[in-house]
């Protein structure tokens, strides 16, 4: 467990810790305390999102695509013939969440689902020439947001995080 500075109840008993990172500054509003939310993961994971989808999301919104659309279209290409249950699995989500964002590429004509052989229950999605396409200018702008974002950490530590980030995927998928 990682050593904290201070630790102290909250309104309903729970003990959280709290840290030096506990008090942030806002440009547009000064201070502001966080009581104990800074030493959660969760949280801190949560804001980092937010500050690249912040520019990620608008980004992706002028090609007609959202973040999660363009991770399924990246997939679909190097995982021909994958099934909606696979991904869904893999996003942890519920199947008919996914099968929506689907529905919404094959109308769009960026993907197509066919019939798997080894399975005529199961539909494999395959991405088309114009998912191709447009996987292609997403890539080239998430590529840039990435490298903008990222570029805080040094090499090894944007190595580091990956690894930790991964680390926790794997504990999640296991629990």
């Amino acid at each position: 467990m990682l050593d904290v500075h201070a630790t102290f109840t909250s309104g309903d008993d729970s003990v959280l810790s709290q840290t030096d990172t506990d008090v942030v500054e806002l440009a547009e509003s000064g201070q502001i305390n966080l009581n104990g939310l800074g030493s959660l993961l969760g949280f801190n994971l949560g804001i980092a999102y937010a500050a690249l989808s912040f520019d990620l999301d608008p980004a992706l919104r002028l090609i007609d695509l959202t973040p999660k659309q363009t991770s399924i279209l990246w997939l679909v290409e190097s995982n021909a013939g994958v099934t909606q249950s696979a991904l869904a699995r893999l996003f942890r989500m519920r199947r008919a969440t996914i099968h929506q964002m689907i529905a919404s590429l094959t109308r769009k004509d960026l993907l197509r689902l066919e019939g798997i052989a080894s399975d005529r229950r199961a539909q494999g999605l395959f991405i088309t020439d114009a998912g191709r396409a447009k996987l292609h200018e997403a890539r080239n702008r998430v590529s840039k947001l990435e490298n903008a974002f990222a570029g805080v950490l040094t090499d090894a530590e944007f190595g580091m995080a990956l690894e930790l980030l991964q680390k926790i995927q794997a504990g999640c998928r296991s629990a």
